[in-house]
């Protein structure tokens, strides 16, 4: 099976019409003032033929969500039994959705999805960089709308290797003992030079922290994020979950080859 699908317009229906059965968790991201911001909601509703969702939009957990504005580009992803789905969206409106007859909960209605992308969710698995390959990688702060300036200050480009890879982030070797300047959540820009002979690719991420390696080397955590927003980003996790599947297959292919090497019949 493909790591990646782009989904039907039944299979989005039907995804969909689970996901409000079901309240299902969904995680929206939002871009704002060259910083990404992160919240939860819960589907409440989808209409196939009006053509649109509603979520509510509440405080979770002391965290207030990001103002919303009609017409605001939104991405969206939920989990589907053993996969995961995302798509990109629009704010339509603003409002109170009823619960029942007497309760009503802040909510928004988004756009309905004009298509929805699956990915298998062992493509978030991190897996390890097999030995004999590099993954380079530069990370800043500010994101990918940095970068320039990054370039004209090269202080603040931190480089190194990733150890591992997933659709959902990288940890990564970093060529310097102390621990970045950033921030828990700080928006970064990575650049990564995968080897599938394209040219780099870039994505903005969070900074998630840092952890010493086995080798007890200096290694930052980054989460990406925004990917389901366009159509070059869905082109970017198509990459890497291609990638994080060769490099899953190069892993077995090893621990066969070891596990035959320590077989004597």
């Amino acid at each position: 099976m493909k790591p990646r699908r782009i989904l039907t317009g039944q299979e989005t229906s039907e995804m969909l019409t689970e996901a409000v059965s079901q309240n299902a968790l969904a995680v929206l991201n939002v871009h704002e003032d060259g910083q990404w911001k992160t919240f939860k909601s819960r589907f409440l509703e989808r209409d196939p033929n009006r053509r649109f969702i509603v979520l509510d939009y509440q405080e979770t957990h002391g965290t207030k969500p990001p103002d919303l504005i009609v017409g605001q580009y939104v991405g969206l992803s939920f989990r589907y039994r053993s996969r995961k789905v995302m798509f990109a969206t629009v704010v339509e409106a603003r409002g109170r959705y009823m619960l029942d007859g007497k309760n009503s909960v802040t909510a928004i209605r988004y756009r309905w999805p004009e298509s929805m992308t699956e990915l298998q969710r062992r493509a978030y698995y991190r897996t390890e960089v097999p030995d004999g390959v590099r993954v380079l990688a530069n990370v800043w702060p500010g994101g990918i709308d940095a970068r320039n300036d990054a370039q004209n200050d090269s202080l603040s480009i931190i480089t190194g290797q990733a150890q591992d890879l997933s659709c959902g982030g990288t940890l990564v070797r970093i060529n310097q003992l102390d621990a970045p300047p950033w921030q828990d959540n700080q928006t970064l820009g990575v650049e990564l030079h995968l080897p599938d002979g394209q040219p780099p690719l870039l994505v903005d991420a969070y900074y998630r922290g840092t952890r010493h390696d086995s080798d007890n080397q200096m290694c930052a955590a980054v989460q990406f994020v925004g990917l389901e927003l366009s159509l070059q980003g869905r082109g970017i996790l198509q990459r890497l979950a291609r990638c994080v599947q060769k490099f899953h297959r190069t892993a077995l292919s090893n621990n066969l080859k070891d596990g035959r090497a320590r077989f004597k019949g």
